[in-house]
């Protein structure tokens, strides 16, 4: 019962770190396609006097030139009297930016393009783009939190068990060293242990990976962020497997070389 209550203590530990890097790997995915598709839709639009062909200002990248024709064909229509024909109007921009800004940043743009020559005007949408870059920031920093706090519970437990393992192997380790085995011969019956412990994780995480991926509500979630999502199943087991394997490995060395 101890023996598979020891079992039990560093599979669910190393579950947990298993799942807890998942969880943020794709949630970092997640935020960083979600940001780059504001940034594909985010623009600012600027009023100049004059033709623009390039401003050098950091982090805008993009500059395209809005086609007024037929918002000028509506006002010729619904004021027939006025000549259009013989009015000076400004030119109007859109710019992309190639990263979504800061609130600060984003003020730091507006006033840089505003001392631009023959920019007199900018909208920027600051409004909106300040409550998302806080949500996305705040749902960025929950996540790294959440790794890390799951991560060291997941190590606490692991090195609790590695006292567990310490009592019930150290006879019989220190008896083998007595008749002159060899290191990897003394520890072969823990890493061998540690091996299966690291597949029975990997595999009950991968079933809870699938199990998620595919829920309705993480899908309502990524058509509602209007983003395309798929988690590469063969690249998430290389990597969880060859991290559970790490961890168990130096777990089991750690045994054998703390074994008095």
């Amino acid at each position: 019962m101890s023996s598979l209550k020891s079992h039990l203590t560093l599979i669910l530990a190393l579950i947990s770190i298993l799942f807890s890097i998942f969880l943020f790997k794709t949630f970092s995915q997640i935020l960083f396609k979600y940001k780059q598709n504001i940034i594909d839709n985010y623009s600012i639009v600027v009023v100049s006097t004059k033709k623009l062909t390039a401003i050098d200002i950091n982090n805008i990248g993009k500059l395209e030139k809005i086609d007024i024709n037929n918002e000028l064909k509506q006002l010729q229509r619904k004021y027939k009297n006025i000549d259009f024909s013989n009015i000076q109007l400004p030119y109007f921009y859109k710019i992309k930016l190639h990263s979504l800004p800061s609130p600060s940043q984003l003020e730091n743009i507006k006033r840089m393009l505003l001392n631009t020559p023959f920019i007199k005007k900018v909208m920027t949408k600051s409004s909106a783009q300040t409550k998302i870059y806080n949500l996305l920031m705040l749902l960025e920093i929950m996540t790294k939190t959440f790794m890390y706090l799951i991560g060291i519970l997941g190590f606490l437990l692991i090195l609790k068990q590695l006292e567990v393992w310490k009592l019930l192997h150290n006879e019989r380790m220190y008896i083998m060293e007595l008749f002159g085995a060899p290191f990897w011969f003394r520890g072969a019956a823990l890493f061998k242990i540690a091996f299966i412990d690291s597949l029975i994780s990997l595999f009950i995480t991968l079933g809870l990976i699938f199990i998620v991926t595919n829920s309705a509500l993480f899908q309502k979630t990524i058509n509602d962020l209007g983003i395309n999502y798929q988690p590469d199943i063969f690249y998430n087991f290389g990597i969880l497997f060859l991290i559970s394997f790490i961890i168990s490995s130096i777990s089991s060395i750690l045994v054998v070389i703390g074994k008095k």
